[in-house]
């Protein structure tokens, strides 16, 4: 990332020592007002890089992108710096405008801190071939083809903004801005802050099944409470903390924190050990698998991890807190209020709130804070729906394609649509704002009712690669950015012909939350068919993390699961599910679908008891349901069943033929209670241990799984065998 010195062209000294005293001014105002100021640094790269190198302390500086010598913090690195806290940043816009690299770093800046952004002029950002842009090609030859309308934004926003100070290589330096100074008011910054740790500790110390949320925005001492309160309980009696996050490294806070408080505490990979007592990180997918025992557990950033498992989670622990971000790079508040806490009062009617509104390490009415929140769409909003407004029946919606460009023209339909995205998702970051905006080959299609954004799904189109790209992605031999469905079909499916086809891929719909489960989702889904239909596309299907509701969904509107894929998301827990529906012949299945489903068929047989041994009991039935039905069990394997469902016979000895004669009706899964579901499924076809089972199902032990089994499948198939078949 860094370039040489001698390519940099001589600033004179003058020069320099009028920007220092430039920036020392600018920086005791903030300083003064614990307020972050935003900097423009507009002109050639070299020169910009120059002029911030020889002012600034680099030592205590953050610097993302291309730099002098050694400076500079590569864009895709960003997630190593969080936690951390620097007096200055400089962000190389010129190294590409990513943001959520953006949207991360702003919060490692302490307030009194400049926040550089080099960038080429105003007049000219525009035009600029952002490398950034790389991101949502197939290609670089692709570049040129994606529209430039974030960076058009983040220039307007600039402009707009009074608080925003622009430097450019003319060098008329503007004067620095004048205000009060920070008073006394706030005699206490720490008092919220305090008060969470009281309502922390009083999760252990107090009754149980009574968790406590913690929302803040950044910057409010929120994973700091979390470390301090740690700290101190583990100081008085607990001896096992167990912490959760989308990601290890953003509770770098936490953890410093709790060391400051443990005297002779050590960290070794996300574990801190004292005094033969332990916080421990366990990533979420990995925490909802074991369930380990721990005396409190701690979650934070909820908004960015599933709703089932946060409630899998809140069922299993009665010890809890939930911590979340209200305008966070990963995820909402409000999204995790409207998702998640209807269910927590269902389960813990006694759960606490604390919320956390006064910046601890800035001031509030930060300018960096709000401006930055606008240039990410981190303030944008879904629209709030009247409680009384009842169910919005699909005859009552515009349904809508929107171009990129009405989007910035109207910001307020744009904030509706990221604000919808946001809410209905776990995890939508500032580079989905981005690719928004950008991204080529991309339709925004929406519901409207009462001209207000109800549901919007975004469609890329895909496919029509050429013979020799086909033949090296089947290979294996090359990967391309974007293009989900050709590639996966080529390379993991094995469908030859899969390459040229034309595709629309949804890849990503929702609807508020508030209006779910009433068909909106279907009438949006058929507008769009209809769309790729008249673009005269081959296929329409998705990617997605497979849960029983969003397959039923799929399942619904016609589409056949054709792969789940072979690795979990850390995050959400799930795997991927493709899926995949015909644009040529409207309720017929093509030859192409045919074999790609025979063959998904025979790869999930295989794999359901190793790979896919973790996947929820009710999405298996569902998958098992939507493919082809394997060949009847014989005379005597029937015998052989009915032994075992009238005798003492083991399980073991007749296993595989329970295994063909589920696939062969799996239908019958569906008239089964959830327990009973998990026990057969979990045992037969998934070939969990019986310990296992009685654990994670709450039996007394072996015994009682093995006498459930049994009961159950004689329900299944003791009696009117023929019915189904």
């Amino acid at each position: 990332m860094a370039l040489e010195s001698n390519k940099f062209p001589s600033i004179d000294s003058h020069t320099v020592k009028k920007f220092a005293q430039f920036v020392n001014d600018l920086g005791t105002y903030a300083t003064q007002r614990k307020q972050r100021q935003l900097v423009m640094i507009c002109g050639e790269q070299t020169w910009a890089i120059e002029l911030l190198g020889q002012t600034l302390a680099l030592e205590t500086c953050l610097w993302l992108g291309q730099g002098m010598d050694s400076v500079g913090v590569p864009m895709s690195k960003t997630s190593s710096v969080l936690g951390r806290e620097y007096k200055s940043l400089v962000f190389n816009a010129y190294s590409g405008f990513n943001p959520d690299a953006f949207g991360q770093c702003v919060g490692t800046l302490a307030g009194g801190g400049l926040c550089f952004i080099i960038a080429p002029p105003l007049s000219a950002w525009a035009d600029y071939d952002d490398p950034d842009y790389l991101r949502y090609l197939a290609s670089p030859a692709q570049q040129g083809q994606n529209n430039n309308y974030f960076i058009t934004r983040l220039i307007g926003l600039i402009e707009q903004d009074q608080r925003c100070v622009v430097v450019d290589q003319r060098f008329e330096l503007p004067p620095i801005p004048s205000g009060a100074k920070l008073t006394d008011e706030i005699t206490n910054l720490f008092a919220e802050q305090e008060q969470a740790v009281t309502q922390i500790i009083k999760t252990v110390t107090g009754h149980r099944r009574r968790p406590l949320v913690i929302t803040a925005d950044r910057g409010r001492g929120k994973s700091s409470a979390l470390g301090i309160a740690a700290a101190q309980l583990l100081k008085s009696k607990l001896t096992d903390i167990t912490v959760t996050a989308p990601k290890g490294a953003a509770l770098e806070s936490l953890f410093k924190h709790a060391m400051l408080s443990l005297d002779g505490a050590m960290l070794d990979k996300y574990v801190l050990h004292w005094q033969g007592k332990t916080i421990r990180f366990l990533p979420p997918d990995e925490l909802v698998q074991q369930l380990p025992d721990c005396e409190l557990l701690l979650v934070d950033e909820a908004a960015a991890i599933p709703t089932p498992m946060l409630t899998q989670l809140a069922k299993h622990y009665s010890r809890i807190v939930f911590s979340t971000t209200v305008h966070g790079y990963e995820g909402t508040g409000r999204g995790f209020a409207l998702r998640f806490l209807k269910t927590l009062t269902t389960l813990s009617p006694d759960w606490r709130a604390c919320e956390l509104v006064q910046p601890i390490r800035w001031a509030g009415d930060d300018p960096l804070e709000q401006l930055s929140n606008a240039m990410l769409g981190l303030d944008a909003k879904a629209v709030n729906l009247n409680s009384s407004l009842g169910v919005i029946q699909p005859n009552q919606l515009s349904l809508v394609e929107l171009s990129q460009r009405q989007l910035l023209d109207d910001s307020a339909l744009l904030a509706q649509v990221f604000g919808l995205l946001v809410l209905a998702h776990y995890q939508t970051k500032p580079s989905d704002f981005r690719q928004l905006l950008d991204a080529p080959q991309l339709t925004v299609f929406a519901a409207l009712n009462d001209n207000k954004v109800v549901a919007v799904a975004l469609v890329l189109q895909e496919g029509q690669l050429n013979e020799r790209l086909c033949q090296e992605i089947a290979q294996g031999k090359r990967r391309l950015r974007g293009h989900l469905l050709p590639q996966s079909l080529l390379a993991q499916v094995g469908l030859a012909g899969a390459g040229n086809k034309r595709y629309a891929r949804i890849m990503r719909i929702a609807v508020h939350p508030q209006l779910q489960q009433g068909g909106i989702g279907l009438a949006l889904e058929r507008f769009i068919v209809g769309w790729a239909q008249q673009q005269g596309l081959d296929y329409i299907g998705a990617s997605f993390g497979a849960t029983a509701s969003l397959t039923q969904f799929w399942l619904t509107c016609g589409y056949t699961p054709l792969r789940v894929g072979l690795t979990k998301d850390q995050a959400s827990g799930t795997h991927s599910l493709l899926v995949l529906k015909s644009l040529r012949q409207q309720g017929v299945e093509s030859d192409f679908i045919v074999c790609a489903r025979s063959m998904f068929a025979g790869a999930l047989r295989y794999s359901l008891a190793s790979d896919f041994s973790a996947l929820e009991p009710n999405l298996v039935m569902l998958l098992l349901n939507s493919l082809p039905a394997v060949g009847e069990l014989n005379v005597v394997e029937e015998s052989n069943v009915a032994n075992y469902i009238q005798s003492d016979r083991p399980l073991e000895q007749i296993d595989y033929l329970l295994e063909k004669l589920i696939w062969q009706q799996p239908q019958r899964l569906t008239n089964l209670d959830d327990r009973q579901r998990q026990v057969v499924i979990r045992k037969v076809l998934q070939r969990h241990d019986w310990s296992q089972l009685a654990m994670n199902l709450d039996f007394t032990g072996k015994k009682q799984v093995k006498a459930q089994l049994k009961q159950t499948i004689s329900e299944m198939f003791g009696r009117h065998k023929d019915d189904g078949k």
